[in-house]
């Protein structure tokens, strides 16, 4: 006799793995913009699927998604190969972003509390320390700053915003792109840097004057400049 199905136990497993192949996405996408997968660099199935204790089939169906935004390619019996995006998605990518952002850091400046003021104001010292440890020379420790500093900004404009679908719209485009374009068009360049942390500041002065409209026409004007930058910095490197 046919055992009948157990709908509510298929829809648990269902959206147990919905859930499971989403965190895989969010998780090699994190691992893909950190650098540890470099571009052009093989992920493998088999070793991802030990590595998470899952099986293969989830594995490949996040593949698949990253496939679908552009984070991976993959090539039949090979696996799937970490791609850089082209400068036309980059583009976009900070073109879009400027608009999100730019949005994010309007509302920031309409409801940041004096905590989120401090942190901005943190982020922007680590930026200018940044600026110093390059003028002295030491690259990896202006990095380290840069990195700590950026993360710490943008993150704190992006709570303050107090919008979840504005968040997540954001970090789906940075999950898109490396996390070390920007500095990597920076190059570690004092003057660069220096002008950087001016219009972190810009922009942290706006927000905390309440001036929204102005915090989001330099939040866009940020984002403009980091794709020029990026942009400059990569025709440069295929010429």
């Amino acid at each position: 006799m046919t055992q009948p199905i157990d709908i509510g136990s298929r829809r648990q497993q269902l959206e147990g793995r919905a859930k499971t192949v989403e965190s895989l996405v969010d998780a090699l996408q994190e691992r893909i913009s950190d650098g540890e997968f470099g571009v052009g660099s093989w992920i493998r199935q088999e070793r991802l699927a030990e590595e998470y204790g899952v099986s293969r089939m989830p594995i490949r169906e996040a593949l698949h998604r990253l496939q679908a935004l552009g984070v991976v390619e993959i090539i039949a019996n090979r696996g799937a190969r970490v791609q850089m995006p082209s400068m036309r998605d980059i583009a976009e990518a900070y073109e879009v972003r400027g608009v999100l952002e730019g949005h994010a850091a309007y509302r920031a400046a309409r409801s940041s509390t004096q905590a989120d003021i401090d942190n901005l104001h943190q982020a922007v010292k680590w930026f200018n320390d940044a600026v110093d440890k390059a003028r002295s020379g030491s690259k990896t420790a202006a990095k380290d700053l840069w990195y700590k500093a950026n993360e710490l900004f943008h993150a704190t404009v992006i709570l303050a915003a107090g919008n979840s679908q504005l968040s997540a719209s954001i970090s789906a485009l940075h999950h898109r792109m490396p996390r070390n374009l920007t500095w990597a068009a920076l190059g570690g360049d004092p003057r660069l840097l220096a002008d950087n942390a001016q219009e972190h500041m810009r922009i942290a002065e706006a927000i905390e004057t309440r001036n929204a409209e102005v915090a989001r026409q330099l939040t866009v004007e940020h984002s403009a400049h980091a794709r020029e930058l990026v942009e400059v910095h990569a025709t440069s490197r295929s010429s």
